[in-house]
């Protein structure tokens, strides 16, 4: 009896005074379905909890509480619980009447077994439906109350990281202050563009004496925070091995050393980097270029020298070998170091500036003031990708000496 029951395909209460009716709709739905039945509308109350079955089926015409009343008390106790009225022919008012107030269907007596058999089945499935629905409504609102709590918790941290980002870029600007030493006879001018608040680009002056200083310009891969943090490093070891005692060759070799043995346990970046030892007494350069796309030297009289590189990058190879270069540097000449941000950034088609076209401005704005130069280097750079298209921090630095 009990696996009879499990394997029914719903439950249903009949509410009707007349024995007959209850033994009949019994009869033709007991097979399939569990099926209580009563006389009146309070025993049914009493009897069971409503809101377990799936349908109800009620005479309108009952004693006592009558079938319009016993379904206003079942949609108070489950709206979703579809009810059928039988009523005989004299009563269609009243049925009209009950379907108005949120009854299923109605069934008029006499009725025929397929008759009752397909009104429950069409009741059943809309239980069915209506139950699929609130059980979905329900998940839906719980992963939606997920998603808000989740969503609170991004902008939380999103805000957290931005405050960190704010900080981490204070700081860097603390250690890479865009302060530049006053060098008798030397003029600088600077525009950077950074993909976020914080950069990998890196530029640093030191001065030896009244006529002799160091400039080293340096891009750490990538950029970002790992970018930022390695770029420290960076700056530790300019500040280790860059001394007056100390050639370029071998200052760059130690700096190499470094940042290999400091990054054993860290991510594997590496910097590209510019060192050039400007001697004014003798109108002398030297440098040495190790990965930065070559630096222009713009000569009073309109000729560009471009300072290919001459090393390997810096922190990638262990012994890996340095050279140096010399070249002149006098009153009138500028020196122009710049990222590879400055032509990779792409246009809107993904096409990038390109290493060619970037020398090809620079040689035509020779001639020109440094700060004339930077700034429409820079100016070109936005015009080709536009304000928000930068893959890369974009650095360009000037250096002129003379008036």
């Amino acid at each position: 009896m009990i696996q009879q029951e499990a394997s029914k395909s719903g439950k249903i209460v009949i509410i009707d005074d007349d024995d007959m009716i209850n033994e009949v709709l019994t009869y033709i739905l007991e097979e399939v379905y569990e099926v209580r039945s009563y006389l009146n509308a309070e025993d049914a109350i009493q009897g069971e909890e409503l809101g377990k079955f799936d349908v109800v089926i009620t005479d309108v015409n009952l004693p006592g509480m009558n079938g319009i009343e016993f379904l206003e008390r079942v949609q108070v106790q489950d709206e979703n619980i579809p009810v059928i009225v039988i009523t005989g022919f004299n009563d269609i008012d009243v049925a009209i009447s009950a379907l108005k107030k949120g009854a299923f269907d109605f069934i008029l007596k006499p009725f025929k077994n397929d008759q009752i058999l397909l009104s429950v089945k069409k009741a059943m499935e809309r239980r069915r439906l209506l139950l699929e629905n609130i059980t979905l409504l329900r998940e839906l609102r719980e992963k939606n109350s997920e998603l808000e709590t989740l969503n609170r918790r991004i902008q939380a941290r999103n805000f957290e990281i931005e405050n960190e980002l704010e900080i981490a870029s204070n700081l860097q600007q603390c250690l890479f202050p865009l302060v530049v030493p006053e060098i008798p006879g030397i003029r600088t001018t600077l525009r950077y563009k950074s993909v976020e608040k914080i950069t990998g680009d890196i530029f640093e002056f030191i001065v030896h004496d009244d006529s002799r200083f160091s400039v080293i310009f340096a891009d750490v891969s990538g950029h970002g925070v790992p970018a930022a943090l390695y770029s420290a490093m960076v700056k530790t070891a300019i500040g280790l091995f860059v001394a007056d005692n100390i050639g370029i060759s071998e200052s760059m070799a130690e700096m190499n050393s470094f940042l290999i043995n400091s990054q054993k346990k860290l991510s594997y970046n590496y910097v590209t980097m510019f060192h050039g030892f400007f001697d004014l007494g003798n109108g002398v350069m030297t440098y040495c270029n190790a990965g930065i796309p070559a630096p222009a030297v713009m000569r009073q009289g309109g000729n560009v020298e471009f300072l290919e590189p001459n090393g390997p990058f810096v922190g990638i190879f262990e012994n890996s070998e340095y050279e140096e270069k010399r070249t002149s540097f006098q009153e009138g000449d500028t020196l122009i170091l710049y990222t590879d941000g400055a032509f990779e950034c792409a246009d809107a088609g993904d096409k990038i500036l390109g290493h060619s076209m970037f020398m090809k401005n620079l040689r035509e704005l020779s001639g020109k003031p440094m700060e004339h130069i930077v700034a429409e280097l820079f100016l070109e750079v936005e015009r080709y990708c536009g304000s928000e298209r930068y893959i890369d921090d974009v650095t360009i630095l000037g250096l002129h000496y003379g008036e």
